[in-house]
Protein backbone atom coordinates (compact mmCIF):
# COMPACT_ATOMS: atom_id res chain seq x y z
CA UNK A 1 0.00 0.00 0.00
CA UNK A 2 3.33 2.44 0.76
CA UNK A 3 4.08 2.28 -2.68
CA UNK A 4 0.23 2.99 -4.06
CA UNK A 5 -0.11 5.56 -1.96
CA UNK A 6 3.10 7.78 -2.98
CA UNK A 7 4.32 7.12 -5.95
CA UNK A 8 1.92 9.68 -7.80
CA UNK A 9 3.13 12.10 -4.96
CA UNK A 10 6.77 11.15 -5.84
CA UNK A 11 6.53 11.46 -9.34
CA UNK A 12 5.03 15.12 -9.20
CA UNK A 13 7.87 16.01 -7.03
CA UNK A 14 10.62 14.57 -8.44
CA UNK A 15 9.33 16.68 -11.27
CA UNK A 16 9.44 19.40 -9.25
CA UNK A 17 13.33 18.49 -8.44
CA UNK A 18 14.52 18.14 -11.58
CA UNK A 19 13.01 21.86 -12.15
CA UNK A 20 15.75 24.78 -12.70
CA UNK A 21 15.37 27.01 -9.59
CA UNK A 22 12.54 29.08 -10.32
CA UNK A 23 14.16 32.50 -12.03
CA UNK A 24 13.43 36.39 -11.16
CA UNK A 25 9.91 36.93 -11.93
CA UNK A 26 9.86 40.47 -13.39
CA UNK A 27 7.59 43.19 -12.74
CA UNK A 28 5.93 43.08 -15.52
CA UNK A 29 4.32 39.39 -14.64
CA UNK A 30 1.60 38.49 -16.73
CA UNK A 31 -0.91 37.05 -14.26
CA UNK A 32 -4.27 37.26 -16.55
CA UNK A 33 -1.80 34.44 -19.29
CA UNK A 34 -1.46 32.12 -15.79
CA UNK A 35 -5.48 32.78 -15.10
CA UNK A 36 -5.82 31.99 -19.38
CA UNK A 37 -3.64 28.99 -18.97
CA UNK A 38 -4.93 27.70 -16.28
CA UNK A 39 -9.02 28.05 -17.08
CA UNK A 40 -8.26 25.99 -20.01
CA UNK A 41 -7.02 23.46 -18.39
CA UNK A 42 -10.14 23.45 -15.99
CA UNK A 43 -12.30 23.76 -18.96
CA UNK A 44 -12.08 19.94 -19.43
CA UNK A 45 -13.35 19.22 -16.04
CA UNK A 46 -16.68 18.13 -15.87
CA UNK A 47 -19.23 19.77 -13.65
CA UNK A 48 -21.15 16.50 -13.53
CA UNK A 49 -18.08 14.47 -12.28
CA UNK A 50 -15.63 14.08 -9.31
CA UNK A 51 -13.17 17.62 -9.71
CA UNK A 52 -10.72 19.62 -7.96
CA UNK A 53 -10.31 22.35 -5.89
CA UNK A 54 -7.43 24.76 -6.57
CA UNK A 55 -5.90 27.74 -4.98
CA UNK A 56 -2.89 29.97 -6.10
CA UNK A 57 -1.50 32.39 -4.05
CA UNK A 58 1.44 35.16 -4.88
CA UNK A 59 2.93 37.63 -2.99
CA UNK A 60 0.30 36.92 0.01
CA UNK A 61 -2.58 37.79 -2.74
CA UNK A 62 -4.92 34.54 -4.08
CA UNK A 63 -3.89 34.75 -8.04
CA UNK A 64 -6.21 31.59 -8.39
CA UNK A 65 -8.93 30.15 -6.76
CA UNK A 66 -11.58 27.69 -8.82
CA UNK A 67 -13.54 24.67 -7.56
CA UNK A 68 -15.19 22.43 -10.32
CA UNK A 69 -16.87 18.84 -10.18
CA UNK A 70 -18.60 16.92 -7.94
CA UNK A 71 -18.33 16.01 -3.96
CA UNK A 72 -20.56 13.82 -3.95
CA UNK A 73 -22.73 11.98 -6.99
CA UNK A 74 -25.75 10.21 -5.08
CA UNK A 75 -26.95 13.80 -3.83
CA UNK A 76 -25.44 16.19 -6.43
CA UNK A 77 -23.06 18.06 -4.41
CA UNK A 78 -21.02 20.67 -5.88
CA UNK A 79 -17.27 21.14 -4.64
CA UNK A 80 -16.96 24.69 -3.21
CA UNK A 81 -14.29 26.15 -1.05
CA UNK A 82 -15.64 24.67 2.21
CA UNK A 83 -15.74 21.03 0.82
CA UNK A 84 -13.44 18.81 2.56
CA UNK A 85 -10.94 16.23 1.48
CA UNK A 86 -9.15 13.18 2.32
CA UNK A 87 -5.58 15.12 1.97
CA UNK A 88 -3.31 11.69 2.44
CA UNK A 89 -0.06 12.40 2.87
CA UNK A 90 -0.06 15.79 3.71
CA UNK A 91 -1.12 14.31 7.12
CA UNK A 92 2.26 14.41 7.81
CA UNK A 93 3.20 17.65 7.63
CA UNK A 94 0.47 18.59 10.08
CA UNK A 95 2.02 15.80 12.57
CA UNK A 96 5.28 16.85 12.41
CA UNK A 97 4.12 20.47 13.30
CA UNK A 98 1.96 19.10 16.25
CA UNK A 99 5.66 17.28 17.52
CA UNK A 100 7.32 20.44 16.91
CA UNK A 101 4.53 22.06 18.81
CA UNK A 102 5.35 19.81 21.66
CA UNK A 103 8.87 20.64 21.02
CA UNK A 104 8.08 24.49 22.03
CA UNK A 105 6.11 23.66 24.83
CA UNK A 106 9.16 21.47 26.13
CA UNK A 107 7.22 18.16 26.25
CA UNK A 108 9.70 16.27 24.35
CA UNK A 109 12.85 16.46 22.26
CA UNK A 110 13.98 14.90 18.92
CA UNK A 111 16.51 13.08 20.37
CA UNK A 112 13.76 11.18 22.98
CA UNK A 113 13.71 7.71 21.83
CA UNK A 114 10.49 6.30 20.49
CA UNK A 115 10.39 3.65 22.98
CA UNK A 116 10.14 6.32 26.00
CA UNK A 117 6.91 6.72 24.94
CA UNK A 118 5.80 3.85 23.47
CA UNK A 119 6.36 1.08 26.05
CA UNK A 120 5.40 -1.86 23.52
CA UNK A 121 7.09 -1.68 20.95
CA UNK A 122 10.20 -4.48 21.20
CA UNK A 123 13.68 -3.90 22.13
CA UNK A 124 14.76 -3.48 18.22
CA UNK A 125 12.91 -0.04 18.41
CA UNK A 126 15.31 1.18 21.26
CA UNK A 127 17.43 3.10 18.57
CA UNK A 128 15.15 4.79 16.78
CA UNK A 129 14.27 8.48 18.07
CA UNK A 130 11.93 10.80 17.41
CA UNK A 131 13.73 12.62 15.12
CA UNK A 132 14.68 9.47 12.93
CA UNK A 133 10.48 9.04 12.62
CA UNK A 134 10.24 12.56 10.93
CA UNK A 135 12.67 12.71 8.82
CA UNK A 136 11.53 8.86 7.44
CA UNK A 137 15.38 7.32 8.65
CA UNK A 138 14.32 3.85 9.92
CA UNK A 139 14.31 0.58 8.39
CA UNK A 140 11.63 -1.50 8.86
CA UNK A 141 12.00 -4.77 7.05
CA UNK A 142 8.09 -5.64 6.71
CA UNK A 143 6.21 -2.30 7.23
CA UNK A 144 1.86 -2.59 7.77
CA UNK A 145 1.23 -0.39 4.39
CA UNK A 146 3.33 -2.27 1.91
CA UNK A 147 1.11 -3.41 -0.84
CA UNK A 148 1.36 -7.22 0.51
CA UNK A 149 -0.85 -6.40 3.73
CA UNK A 150 -3.24 -4.72 2.20
CA UNK A 151 -6.04 -7.03 3.17
CA UNK A 152 -4.65 -6.79 6.74
CA UNK A 153 -5.12 -3.06 6.51
CA UNK A 154 -8.98 -3.27 6.29
CA UNK A 155 -10.67 -1.62 9.42
CA UNK A 156 -7.22 -1.10 11.01
CA UNK A 157 -6.39 1.38 13.80
CA UNK A 158 -3.19 2.68 14.80
CA UNK A 159 -2.69 -0.13 17.42
CA UNK A 160 -3.24 -2.23 14.82
CA UNK A 161 0.20 -0.97 13.06
CA UNK A 162 1.96 -1.02 16.47
CA UNK A 163 0.58 -4.28 16.90
CA UNK A 164 2.28 -5.42 13.77
CA UNK A 165 5.80 -3.56 13.34
CA UNK A 166 6.18 -5.21 17.37
CA UNK A 167 6.50 -8.05 16.02
CA UNK A 168 10.27 -10.21 16.92
CA UNK A 169 10.42 -11.40 13.05
CA UNK A 170 10.84 -7.34 12.05
CA UNK A 171 14.12 -5.80 11.94
CA UNK A 172 14.06 -2.34 12.84
CA UNK A 173 17.17 0.01 12.47
CA UNK A 174 18.10 3.67 12.31
CA UNK A 175 19.28 4.30 9.14
CA UNK A 176 21.67 7.32 7.81
CA UNK A 177 21.11 10.79 6.53
CA UNK A 178 21.42 9.18 2.69
CA UNK A 179 19.55 5.98 3.50
CA UNK A 180 15.79 7.81 4.30
CA UNK A 181 13.32 4.97 2.99
CA UNK A 182 10.09 6.74 2.83
CA UNK A 183 8.01 5.33 5.99
CA UNK A 184 3.91 5.92 6.66
CA UNK A 185 4.13 3.66 9.87
CA UNK A 186 7.04 6.00 11.66
CA UNK A 187 4.20 8.98 11.21
CA UNK A 188 1.70 6.58 13.01
CA UNK A 189 3.97 6.37 15.39
CA UNK A 190 4.55 9.83 15.51
CA UNK A 191 0.64 9.97 16.45
CA UNK A 192 0.85 7.85 19.03
CA UNK A 193 3.79 9.66 20.81
CA UNK A 194 1.93 12.99 20.52
CA UNK A 195 -1.44 11.59 22.44
CA UNK A 196 1.09 10.18 25.27
CA UNK A 197 2.58 13.20 25.63
CA UNK A 198 -0.41 15.32 25.40
CA UNK A 199 -2.82 13.58 27.60
CA UNK A 200 -5.62 14.49 24.83
CA UNK A 201 -6.27 12.28 21.44
CA UNK A 202 -4.22 13.09 18.91
CA UNK A 203 -7.32 14.72 16.91
CA UNK A 204 -7.67 17.00 19.74
CA UNK A 205 -4.29 18.26 20.06
CA UNK A 206 -3.95 18.95 16.31
CA UNK A 207 -7.93 20.50 16.84
CA UNK A 208 -6.79 22.90 20.02
CA UNK A 209 -2.93 23.60 18.33
CA UNK A 210 -3.25 24.01 14.94
CA UNK A 211 -6.29 24.03 13.65
CA UNK A 212 -7.70 26.35 15.93
CA UNK A 213 -4.54 28.57 15.53
CA UNK A 214 -4.67 28.35 11.90
CA UNK A 215 -8.80 28.74 11.57
CA UNK A 216 -9.33 25.80 9.61
CA UNK A 217 -12.82 24.92 10.58
CA UNK A 218 -13.75 22.16 8.21
CA UNK A 219 -10.36 20.18 8.95
CA UNK A 220 -10.59 17.08 11.30
CA UNK A 221 -9.22 13.33 11.87
CA UNK A 222 -11.20 10.84 10.02
CA UNK A 223 -10.29 8.23 12.73
CA UNK A 224 -12.35 5.14 13.70
CA UNK A 225 -15.75 6.52 14.79
CA UNK A 226 -15.45 9.93 12.71
CA UNK A 227 -17.16 9.30 9.35
CA UNK A 228 -16.87 12.01 6.46
CA UNK A 229 -19.22 14.84 7.10
CA UNK A 230 -21.99 15.01 4.44
CA UNK A 231 -21.00 17.27 2.11
CA UNK A 232 -17.17 16.47 1.75
CA UNK A 233 -15.97 15.27 -1.21
CA UNK A 234 -15.88 11.43 -1.51
CA UNK A 235 -13.60 9.25 -3.65
CA UNK A 236 -14.34 9.23 -6.61
CA UNK A 237 -17.59 10.88 -5.61
CA UNK A 238 -19.11 8.27 -4.68
CA UNK A 239 -17.56 6.38 -1.72
CA UNK A 240 -15.95 7.00 1.48
CA UNK A 241 -13.53 3.88 1.24
CA UNK A 242 -10.08 3.62 -0.53
CA UNK A 243 -8.57 0.89 -2.11
CA UNK A 244 -11.78 -1.25 -1.62
CA UNK A 245 -10.99 -0.95 2.44
CA UNK A 246 -11.79 1.35 5.38
CA UNK A 247 -9.03 2.54 7.36
CA UNK A 248 -8.74 4.24 10.41
CA UNK A 249 -5.07 4.94 11.35
CA UNK A 250 -4.01 8.33 12.14
CA UNK A 251 -0.74 10.36 11.61
CA UNK A 252 0.29 9.44 8.27
CA UNK A 253 -3.22 9.98 6.60
CA UNK A 254 -6.62 10.33 7.86
CA UNK A 255 -6.57 14.23 7.70
CA UNK A 256 -9.97 16.11 6.09
CA UNK A 257 -9.41 19.69 5.39
CA UNK A 258 -10.77 22.38 2.51
CA UNK A 259 -9.23 24.79 0.04
CA UNK A 260 -10.34 27.65 2.59
CA UNK A 261 -8.31 25.75 5.68
CA UNK A 262 -5.36 25.13 3.47
CA UNK A 263 -5.61 28.58 2.56
CA UNK A 264 -5.98 29.51 6.30
CA UNK A 265 -3.26 27.57 7.03
CA UNK A 266 -0.97 29.07 4.94
CA UNK A 267 -1.23 32.87 6.37
CA UNK A 268 -1.24 31.04 10.15
CA UNK A 269 2.39 29.39 9.01
CA UNK A 270 3.81 32.23 7.45
CA UNK A 271 2.75 34.70 10.45
CA UNK A 272 3.91 32.52 12.84
CA UNK A 273 0.60 31.52 14.53
CA UNK A 274 1.07 27.58 14.59
CA UNK A 275 4.82 27.45 15.43
CA UNK A 276 7.52 29.66 15.72
CA UNK A 277 9.72 30.79 12.28
CA UNK A 278 12.88 29.24 14.03
CA UNK A 279 11.25 26.07 14.40
CA UNK A 280 9.69 26.06 10.98
CA UNK A 281 12.96 26.98 9.32
CA UNK A 282 14.29 23.87 11.25
CA UNK A 283 11.66 22.01 9.89
CA UNK A 284 12.01 22.94 6.24
CA UNK A 285 16.15 21.96 6.08
CA UNK A 286 17.37 19.09 4.69
CA UNK A 287 17.40 16.10 7.45
CA UNK A 288 17.71 13.03 4.78
CA UNK A 289 17.85 12.10 1.25
CA UNK A 290 16.59 8.80 -0.04
CA UNK A 291 17.57 9.39 -3.69
CA UNK A 292 15.20 9.05 -6.01
CA UNK A 293 11.85 8.96 -3.74
CA UNK A 294 12.63 12.35 -2.47
CA UNK A 295 14.99 14.91 -0.11
CA UNK A 296 12.92 15.37 3.75
CA UNK A 297 13.03 17.54 6.36
CA UNK A 298 11.08 17.18 9.15
CA UNK A 299 7.35 16.27 7.44
CA UNK A 300 7.95 17.69 4.32
CA UNK A 301 9.38 17.28 1.00
CA UNK A 302 12.84 20.04 0.30
CA UNK A 303 13.81 21.37 -2.77
CA UNK A 304 17.06 22.94 -2.76
CA UNK A 305 18.95 26.46 -3.02
CA UNK A 306 19.10 29.57 -0.83
CA UNK A 307 15.56 29.28 0.26
CA UNK A 308 14.02 25.84 -1.00
CA UNK A 309 10.36 24.82 -2.02
CA UNK A 310 9.26 22.42 0.74
CA UNK A 311 5.92 20.68 0.02
CA UNK A 312 3.78 17.72 0.14
CA UNK A 313 1.84 15.40 -1.81
CA UNK A 314 0.08 12.30 -2.13
CA UNK A 315 -1.89 9.95 -3.69
CA UNK A 316 -4.90 7.99 -2.08
CA UNK A 317 -6.81 5.74 -4.47
CA UNK A 318 -9.16 8.15 -6.23
CA UNK A 319 -8.37 11.34 -4.05
CA UNK A 320 -5.06 13.36 -4.63
CA UNK A 321 -3.63 16.66 -3.55
CA UNK A 322 -0.41 19.14 -3.36
CA UNK A 323 0.29 21.91 -0.79
CA UNK A 324 3.42 23.67 -1.83
CA UNK A 325 5.46 26.55 -0.87
CA UNK A 326 8.28 28.39 -2.30
CA UNK A 327 9.36 31.15 0.01
CA UNK A 328 11.79 32.54 -2.04
CA UNK A 329 9.04 33.74 -4.77
CA UNK A 330 6.04 33.91 -2.21
CA UNK A 331 4.47 31.56 -3.82
CA UNK A 332 1.56 28.70 -2.76
CA UNK A 333 -0.08 26.52 -4.63
CA UNK A 334 -3.04 23.89 -3.15
CA UNK A 335 -5.21 21.61 -5.24
CA UNK A 336 -7.38 18.45 -4.16
CA UNK A 337 -8.96 16.43 -6.14
CA UNK A 338 -11.20 13.07 -5.48
CA UNK A 339 -11.43 11.95 -9.15
CA UNK A 340 -8.40 9.27 -9.61
CA UNK A 341 -6.20 9.34 -12.55
CA UNK A 342 -8.14 11.99 -14.81
CA UNK A 343 -8.09 14.85 -12.40
CA UNK A 344 -4.72 13.67 -11.25
CA UNK A 345 -3.78 14.43 -15.20
CA UNK A 346 -5.62 17.56 -14.54
CA UNK A 347 -3.45 18.91 -11.38
CA UNK A 348 -0.47 17.64 -12.87
CA UNK A 349 -0.98 19.80 -15.75
CA UNK A 350 -2.20 23.16 -13.54
CA UNK A 351 1.52 22.18 -11.56
CA UNK A 352 3.56 22.63 -14.47
CA UNK A 353 1.62 25.03 -16.04
CA UNK A 354 2.28 27.36 -12.48
CA UNK A 355 6.23 26.13 -11.83
CA UNK A 356 6.38 26.54 -15.93
CA UNK A 357 4.75 30.43 -15.45
CA UNK A 358 7.27 31.85 -12.55
CA UNK A 359 10.95 29.97 -14.03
Amino acid sequence: MQKIIIQVFLASFIYLANTPVFGVVHSQDNKSALVDKLNLIFSKQKANQPGVSVLVKKNNKIIYQLNKGLANKDRNYPISSHTGFRIGSISKPFTALAIIKLVEQKKLSLDDFVTKYILELPSAWKDIKIKHLLSHRVYISDDFFSVSNLDSANLSTNQDVINFISSNKITVEPLAFDKAIYCNSCYVLLAEVIAKVSEVSFSEYLTENIFVPANMKSSYIAEKGVPLKPADALNYANTESFFGINQYTTGAMAQVSSIEDLNNFIVALKEGRVITKKSLILMTKVHSDAGDDGTFGLGWVIGWGDEPFYSHGRSQDGYQAELFFHPKHDLEVVILTNGGDETYELQSKMMRTIITHYN
